[in-house]
């Protein structure tokens, strides 16, 4: 449900409340009364469409603003600052959105006060009160008030995130949590005259919560619980009371929890696991959406079936995301968007990251496949050529920048590696969809779209052999991931038809990986525009090396082979083909058994058991 408001700075005004102590605002010497009403527990659909002119009636210019909602709601205790929720709809109009939280509407009756500021670079002004008023819901009437400071609610939630960048150093975790705390303080009391919290009262608390660890000798949940609640009472207390919830349930799960059909057989696979080996869940080709353009398709099952797989997160080194994570069949480019984000949250925060968690770029994470069926005729747009996602909007919702898992990587690329020292391991994960960004064509797109157009470049190989796959101890095992399978096609070199894939380089990388295995040297070249390369490789001081296999998906089969001089494996999608035939999930923990030289893959789902030797 929408309001529309409409606000002219420096006209709109209202007599000065009587008496300040008693704050009661007479609407009716306002010369913009203006009203929104909503119902208790209503929840983001409350919508207000603003506009905001200047005081000649031209439109006031939003450019890079902000949008705050500040209120104090009907029982004159608790308050609503939200930062979060505004949107820009034209700028240079003066219009922006806002969708109401349901945080707002948690006591019946009339708001003491309600207005919205209008923030930019630091500066900021407010418009004119508006009477806003909640009606009762006598049905659902267990709601409990509570200040909402959406400033305090991001930290929050930013506690969790210090403590895995830091990998356990806990004492680096608490030194920049508390930096933002200090900040945002400053900035508040800046802003808002009526929150008066000194750091020094959190410091405390925070003082009491590390000598308690630091007693112990390690973190746990519980310990962790029980201080950092009292961190959050005195923050409350500060305040005014300010009570602002920690979800630890299943509410803050993004999908669906695990039911108890798949947890049974989530609970069989974690019985079967042999910590002491090394363990990975590779989870591909989930191509997660919301909604989809194409009809009987079931992309929205994606973030349920992550959620599978991060069951095992306490039991496994490893969790992979292999590619087309995101589906991108979805005409709304901040639809695909959103989808990225979603899934990149929920695959890195969504368990305890005991494991770590990497995600590979797929052809359907660019969202190219708009773009591929608008050049084809088979989709319409009304104002310009679609857009596709960049690619380092893919790095940062998956924040390769911040190396979260201690991974190498060549500065935020989408290509990794690791060792896992205690099981003898490197991981060696691969950008299948290295292409050129900068090249379009006269309709303003990529010139090679993703969906279609795959494979390697300079930078990208050179990193892998003469960074990678150098310095690799003799008694460790190495595995490769990859979206794209190893097989070379007969359309890799040739560019000009848009119709079929093309992994460009790809026999090129099979050339270092197996002059890797052999511990040899060559100099690898291809002469194909826009993806020429140049890589000499070296290995021979190195000495051959044992290389378990290549995984991979993309293909939507459970696939092998060697003729490529190695394993090149392939997993099985993890979707189902259509909502018609239900909810199908598939895919593999693989264990590699150094002893006996396997790797053994368990299905979940439609994913089958193999064991593959090396």
């Amino acid at each position: 449900m929408s309001m529309y408001l409409t606000f002219t700075i420096g006209k709109d005004k209202r007599n000065l409340v009587d008496d300040i102590t008693d704050f009661h605002i007479d609407n009716s010497t306002s010369t913009n009364p203006q009203w929104l009403q909503a119902r208790q527990n209503e929840d983001g659909m409350r919508q207000v469409f603003v506009t905001v002119k200047n005081e000649d009636g031209s439109p006031f210019n939003l450019t890079d603003c902000n949008y705050w909602f500040q209120g104090k709601l009907p029982d004159g205790i608790h308050k609503i600052i939200d930062a979060r929720h505004g949107v820009t709809l034209d700028a240079q109009n003066g219009k922006f959105r806002f969708d109401m939280p349901k945080h707002a509407f948690t006591v019946a009756g009339s708001y003491v006060q309600a207005f919205f500021r209008i923030v930019r670079n630091g500066e900021s002004l407010t418009t004119l009160e508006f009477d806003l008023t909640v009606l009762s819901d006598l049905v659902y009437n267990d709601l409990v008030p509570s200040d909402y400071i959406t400033p305090f609610e991001d930290l929050y939630g930013k506690l969790q995130a210090y403590i895995t960048k830091a990998n356990g150093d806990f004492d680096a975790a608490m030194t920049q949590w508390k930096k933002d705390v200090a900040d945002l303080i400053t900035e508040l009391n800046t802003d808002i005259g009526g929150i008066n919290l000194t750091i020094t009262e959190i410091k405390t608390q925070l003082a009491s919560l590390e000598e308690k660890i630091k007693a112990d000798g390690l973190l746990t949940q519980a310990d962790f619980d029980a201080q950092i609640a009292i961190v959050n009472k005195n923050i409350s207390d500060a305040l005014a009371q300010l009570q602002s919830p920690v979800p630890v349930d299943d509410t803050i799960i993004v999908g669906k929890p695990v039911s108890a059909e798949n947890k049974s057989a989530l609970d069989n696979l974690k019985t079967s696991i042999d910590e002491d080996k090394f363990n990975m869940v590779f989870i591909t080709d989930t191509h997660y959406a919301q909604q989809s353009e194409l009809d009987n398709y079931a992309p929205g099952y994606a973030v349920d079936h992550l959620n599978h797989a991060l069951y095992l997160d306490e039991n496994v080194d490893v969790i992979v995301a292999g590619g087309d994570n995101i589906d991108g069949h979805n005409n709304s480019y901040p639809g695909i968007l959103n989808d990225q984000k979603k899934f990149a949250i929920e695959l890195l925060y969504g368990s305890n990251n005991h494991a770590d968690k990497f995600a590979l770029k797929g052809n359907h994470d660019d969202g190219s496949w708009r773009l591929y069926a608008y050049r084809e005729g088979n989709l319409t747009y009304q104002n310009s050529t679609p857009e596709t996602i960049p690619f380092a909007k893919f790095r940062a919702d998956y924040q390769n920048a911040d190396l979260l898992f201690e991974e190498h990587r060549n500065g935020d690329s989408n290509y990794f590696y690791k060792d896992y020292p205690d099981k003898k391991v490197r991981i060696v994960g691969l950008d299948s969809n290295d292409t050129p960004e900068d090249k379009l064509t006269s309709d303003g797109g990529l010139k090679y779209v993703g969906i279609d157009y795959m494979g390697y470049r300079q930078a990208q190989l050179d990193w892998i052999a003469n960074t990678a796959l150098q310095g690799v101890p003799e008694d460790y095992t190495t595995i490769i991931i990859g979206h794209c399978g190893a097989e070379p096609t007969s359309y890799d070199d040739d560019l000009s038809d848009p119709t079929h894939g093309h992994h460009t380089n790809q026999a090129q990388l099979n050339k270092i990986i197996n002059n890797f295995i052999k511990g040899t040297s060559e100099t690898v070249t291809n002469n194909v525009k826009d993806f020429e390369i140049n890589v000499k490789t070296d290995f021979t001081a190195q000495g051959p090396r044992v290389m378990a296999g290549y995984i991979h998906g993309h293909d939507h089969a459970e696939n092998y082979s060697t003729t490529v001089g190695f394993n090149s494996i392939g997993v099985i999608n993890s979707f189902g083909p259509s909502w018609r035939y239900g909810d199908n999930d598939g895919w593999n923990l693989i264990t590699l058994d150094t002893e006996n030289h396997k790797l053994i893959f368990k299905g979940f789902g439609l994913a089958t058991n193999r064991t593959i030797t090396y």
